[in-house]
């Protein structure tokens, strides 16, 4: 197995967090895993832009759709700014350039794919974060690229959105403050039963089910 507590963009990592995916790590060595560190050679920041690119061209192609559905234009009455700011990006963006972002980010998954074929799994926080409050992802802001920022939290998890890896969070973790703290496998393509079958023997090393979070006010 492999894990990482170093994100591919360069952010600094909770030390909460840091310490729940270090503590994962010697769960699964006393379970008589071997487990080394690799840290991912990904330009993360220019693959989350292409990444978002491609996307909005998806939801402008998907509110079209729509539109043949209900009959008549989708207004910015009908959705959140930010969504209306993905779906006019989406529009506006060529082709060409859409093919582009799709090519690019086809080869970054195999990339992706590639260079984790050494490990049955890969073990990486699921966030890079505690998770944020209450309307932290301000679904009111107009400014796509001011959104998309504050997503730079889950680093660790739209790399395998592209490259198709089977991976899950796992509630491993407990802050301070009473909020679990997730820890994500990743396992190779296709291979949803290794990830499956070593979660359920964290799950009872590690167990979670009667820990409740505060009911936010």
């Amino acid at each position: 197995m492999g894990f990482t507590v170093t994100p591919p963009n360069g952010t600094a990592v909770d030390p909460e967090v840091k310490a729940t995916v270090l503590a994962t790590v010697a769960a699964l060595e006393r379970l008589g895993h071997d487990v080394e560190e690799h840290d991912m050679p990904l330009d993360a920041n220019a693959v989350w832009k292409t990444y978002t690119n491609m996307t909005c061209v998806q939801t402008a192609a998907t509110f079209g759709y729509h539109e043949t559905v209900i009959g008549r234009p989708v207004t910015p009455s009908d959705v959140e700014p930010v969504t209306w700011a993905i779906i006019e990006r989406g529009r506006a963006t060529s082709g060409t350039r859409h093919i582009s972002d799709v090519e690019q980010l086809r080869q970054i998954g195999r990339d992706v794919v590639g260079d984790l074929a050494p490990y049955d799994l890969f073990i990486t926080p699921t966030l890079t974060q505690l998770p944020r409050p209450l309307g932290y992802y301000d679904m009111s802001e107009p400014d796509i690229d001011r959104y998309n920022a504050k997503w730079t939290d889950a680093v660790f998890a739209f790399p395998f959105n592209i490259s198709g890896q089977p991976a899950i969070s796992l509630p491993l973790g407990w802050s301070a403050g009473g909020v679990p703290i997730g820890v994500q496998l990743v396992g190779r393509y296709g291979d949803e039963a290794s990830v499956l079958a070593v979660s359920a023997q964290l799950e009872r090393e590690m167990p979670w089910k009667d820990r409740r979070p505060k009911v936010s006010g």
